[in-house]
């Protein structure tokens, strides 16, 4: 009986696991499929879903949520979803768009600038980067010994080989952050310290696009019109 049921347990999560681990996938299948049949709210609802709750998204899946949103009249978010899909493909036409919504809805902080495209570079040349780290390390690792069995000067001082080993290990285990993001909500407030009972320095409206530049458990630190306060990390929209 043990037996039947162990076998009946593998079975059933050989099943179950492929599923789990392509649902943010199918989720995306399922929109495209939803899409193509006009309907708009089970794309989104599928999208969205996707997007926010697994990480995962197509720059296709992008532009459609945009192009949802902006018939929805919703433009805060078709410009969240067209900054997403610049930051996978930096398009001149899709800078322009942003601009152009940014600009017709008075919204600040939406000049797309060289450290979108920095990040764009970095987010698609990141494994290069870090196994060319690797590679470099290792070899002056392996010069580093030689040199040391051989007893011969390396000419340059050990602390070069462990300050690129060092580097290595840091970009390979730890992902740069893009540290911009999008006020979600109506009148959020500008707070002097990361707590509720901070002094309120200013009164933020939906939509303009921050930087931020710390965070403090629930808290994030932005800049705002030369000014540096802290918000609630729900109150921001972030980019993958």
């Amino acid at each position: 009986m043990k037996k039947i049921f162990l076998l009946s347990l593998c079975l059933a999560l050989r099943f179950v696991l492929p599923v789990a681990a392509d649902s943010a996938r199918n989720l995306i299948l399922r929109g495209d499929s939803s899409f193509s049949r006009h309907r708009f709210s089970d794309a989104k609802a599928d999208y969205e879903k996707a997007f926010f709750a697994q990480k995962k998204t197509t720059p296709a899946a992008l532009l459609k949520l945009a192009f949802i949103e902006t018939s929805l009249d919703k433009p805060v978010q078709a410009l969240f979803f067209l900054h997403q899909f610049y930051l996978f493909n930096p398009d001149p036409r899709v800078k322009n768009k942003i601009e152009e919504i940014a600009t017709q809805n008075k919204l600040l902080g939406y000049s797309v600038d060289e450290a979108d495209y920095a990040f764009f570079l970095y987010r698609s040349y990141r494994k290069w980067g870090q196994g060319a780290l690797l590679l470099i390390s290792f070899f002056l690792f392996c010069v580093l010994i030689y040199r040391k069995i051989k007893k011969v000067s390396l000419g340059y001082s050990p602390i070069f080989t462990f300050i690129f080993l060092a580097a290595a290990a840091y970009f390979y285990n730890f992902r740069l952050p893009y540290k911009r993001a999008i006020l979600a909500e109506d009148r959020i407030f500008l707070m002097s310290g990361p707590s509720g009972g901070a002094s309120v320095i200013s009164v933020l409206e939906k939509g303009h696009r921050i930087e931020w530049i710390g965070e403090n458990d629930i808290w994030y630190e932005i800049k705002w019109n030369d000014k540096k306060g802290w918000v609630k990390k729900s109150q921001l929209l972030f980019f993958l």
